[in-house]
């Protein structure tokens, strides 16, 4: 007597299973054994590959640095947990973490959706993993590296590390009121950033002095007219403007002026700006593990392109108190922020 009960099929026997003596009667038992760990192998696989589908998601790094392995724990980790509290689905996720150095993807890997570290990954991931659900983050807006890798992916979402604008302009009316007159460099052709922080300037009632600059050689010329009237400084993420060769001459000339000036990184600060708004890992996985919430919530990740919603501020206290700066902390800086915040999504 065979009795199936969900995935687990129990076999029982009879007397009449015995009524054959001898090696016949042996053989008749022993097929049925058979048979049964045949149909038993076929329903655990099933499951198995039922529950691969369905719960793993690849981490996919660009090389072994420190920040791609923290921000990837720090997705697992935040993933699972607020998983559990909502108690959903994706509580069972399992999370496999690889360089891309040692993925082999010509063989096929059941993965929910595919998470990449990084430009190299995210290009990895965008000319070998084209059936698969992407989300790649750790990038900058302006990747030559993917405009140049190839057709766009269907199925490739980006999360920049580039803040919003319009947040280093809040950051600026929040650090004081005096600071009316911002200064900024730009490339000649970047209409857009021209236009977003136009636009920010005047929904906050500041003035705005523009720089476009065409060559490297134009930065110092640019960058004097700035410190005539400017209050502040604003530094865009535009490698062609800022970059190693310039960022230590940008910032000795505006601290000689004792003009302070706004990042665009925690690096920046470091190096001598008063203070930035940006992404930490810890932020990018906390907007990595949203997304990977949606989807198994939704079926799907809305937005191709995401700008980071969590964000860092970082002041630089010694630069603040050379520059006679008023004390203030992040928490303040963050809740003037937020009272005067306006449309972060341009």
């Amino acid at each position: 007597m065979r009795r199936l009960d969900g995935n687990h099929l129990t076999v029982c026997h009879s007397h009449s299973d015995f009524t054959n003596d001898g090696a016949s009667g042996l053989r008749f038992v022993r097929s049925k054994i058979y048979l049964c760990l045949f149909v038993l192998f076929c329903l655990l696989t099933h499951t198995v590959n039922a529950i691969a589908v369905d719960s793993n998601i690849l981490i996919l790094l660009s090389d072994n640095d420190d920040v791609y392995l923290d921000v990837a724990t720090t997705i697992a980790n935040a993933t699972i947990k607020m998983c559990r509290n909502r108690d959903l689905d994706c509580q069972d996720t399992n999370f496999e973490i690889s360089q891309i150095s040692s993925l082999n993807y010509e063989h096929p890997h059941n993965h929910k959706v595919i998470v990449t570290l990084g430009i190299k990954a995210a290009v990895y991931a965008k000319m070998h993993l084209n059936n698969k659900i992407i989300f790649s983050a750790l990038i900058p807006k302006n990747s030559e590296a993917l405009e140049t890798s190839g057709s766009i992916h269907p199925n490739q979402h980006f999360l920049f590390l580039d803040q919003p604008l319009v947040r280093s302009m809040l950051l600026i009316s929040a650090l004081s009121d005096s600071f009316k007159n911002i200064g900024v460099m730009i490339s000649k052709h970047d209409a857009v950033t021209k236009n977003i922080l136009t636009k920010s300037a005047s929904e906050l009632d500041l003035s705005l002095n523009i720089e476009m600059v065409e060559s490297a050689d134009q930065i110092g010329a640019s960058l004097n007219r700035l410190l005539y009237n400017a209050d502040i400084l604003l530094a865009v993420p535009d490698t062609k403007i800022h970059n190693k060769s310039t960022v230590s001459n940008i910032l000795i000339s505006a601290y000689r002026k004792r003009t302070p000036l706004v990042g665009f990184s925690s690096a920046y600060v470091k190096a001598g700006a008063l203070a930035a708004v940006y992404s930490s890992p810890e932020d990018i996985a906390f907007h990595v593990r949203d997304n990977i919430v949606e989807l198994y919530l939704d079926g799907r990740i809305e937005d191709r392109e995401q700008m980071a919603k969590y964000f860092s501020i970082l002041l630089n206290t010694e630069v603040a108190r050379s520059l006679d700066f008023p004390n203030t902390s992040v928490s303040e800086l963050e809740s003037t922020m937020n009272k005067k915040s306006i449309n972060e999504h341009d």
